[in-house]
């Protein structure tokens, strides 16, 4: 009976690490096939959006989808970067997926669309897409 407890002991304890998390970077390379995927990815641009000034974002309620036209200034921290639209400034946060292979610089104009995120101290924009504006 001891020996049945000990090998069922032993199988669950093997068992179990076949289930554990691997070290084969498999994850990026989902991530990069996901990235190369969404950079051949088109969508539908609505042409009778117009573009709001960083003053008006500013008076808007939190979660609110907005598109600015302007330049980014500098980069702030990993993800986040100031954006002016030649009046005023405004933080936004663009992941890695947003850039889709893009380049751009402080020279570059660019038309951003993303989700007001008011809190108490700041607001920042939570950038959903980015093109150059031309």
């Amino acid at each position: 009976m001891k020996k049945i407890l000990f090998l069922l002991a032993l199988t669950t304890f093997l068992s179990g690490n076949a289930y554990a998390k691997h070290d084969c970077n498999c994850e990026k390379y989902c991530a990069k096939m996901e990235h190369k995927m969404m950079k051949n990815s088109g969508g539908f641009v609505d042409a009778s959006i117009k573009p709001m000034s960083v003053a008006e974002v500013k008076k808007l309620s939190d979660d609110a989808y907005v598109t600015l036209s302007g330049y980014l200034t500098k980069r702030l921290s990993d993800d986040e970067y100031d954006f002016t639209d030649g009046t005023n400034n405004l933080i936004v946060e663009i992941d890695d997926k947003v850039w889709m292979g893009q380049t751009v610089s402080p020279k570059d104009k660019i038309l951003i669309t993303g989700k007001v995120d008011k809190e108490f101290t700041h607001l920042k924009l939570d950038v959903k897409s980015l093109q150059l504006d031309n």
